[in-house]
């Protein structure tokens, strides 16, 4: 089916006005990154990860990449389409699916981005929440592959937070941003459901911590 005119034009236009926002807002912020150290030595390294945060801190998580290549699961919906056209614009691949629709298209589409040597990133309350509860995803591709999970966060001195279900938040110009990265999370590639359910836990808890520790940073 073709997109209505108005459709494409949206399509067209709002990632390339949200890539603007997110290029001058970065530009005026003052970035802090936490425990950076061992993420930065794995990617430097060229070992694979597997990049995890919430879904309301998605806006500025470019730049909390150093590595070289990375995909990112976007949702199936018209929100994932604009998502994955405003990530392209930073170099960030994109494959389709969710936990509702399109989810195994969505793995076979990140595993095939692994087997071709590139770093994945997930939302695991993505992509209709609830929010900050993690689902089983993550942990389905870290113990496919063997990769570690890397917990994630991000916020700022001054935002905006909206009433979505996620809380997404806006970070203001010319405020304090924050990263912080967890230590790694790993599923063995054994894993029975008990374990799996234990490391899925393992991540909500530490991406609830580091996030409670980012809003709070300031």
């Amino acid at each position: 089916m073709k997109k209505k005119p108005s459709q494409a034009v949206l399509l067209t236009v709002a990632p390339f006005l949200a890539r603007v926002l997110i290029r001058l807002t970065a530009s005026t912020m003052r970035m802090t990154y936490v425990n950076f150290g061992a993420y930065r030595e794995m990617l430097a390294g060229g070992r694979q990860i597997i990049l995890a945060f919430w879904h309301g801190r998605l806006l500025m998580m470019p730049y909390s990449y150093p590595g070289r290549s990375i995909t990112i699961l976007v949702s199936q919906s018209k929100d994932g389409e604009l998502v994955a056209r405003t990530v392209a614009g930073f170099g960030i691949e994109s494959v389709r699916g969710s936990s509702s629709k399109g989810w195994l298209g969505g793995v076979k589409g990140l595993l095939k981005a692994v087997r071709s040597g590139r770093d994945v990133a997930i939302t695991p309350d993505g992509p209709r929440g609830p929010g900050m509860k993690a689902q089983m995803g993550a942990i389905q591709i870290a113990r496919t592959t063997g990769l570690p999970i890397i917990p994630m966060t991000f916020s700022a001195s001054k935002k905006k937070t909206f009433r979505s279900w996620d809380s997404f938040i806006l970070p203001y110009p010319f405020s304090r941003g924050v990263f912080i990265c967890a230590e790694p999370i790993r599923v063995e590639r054994d894993a029975g459901a008990a374990q799996m359910e234990e490391a899925r836990k393992r991540l909500e808890e530490t991406l609830r911590r580091i996030t409670a520790e980012a809003d709070s940073y300031f």
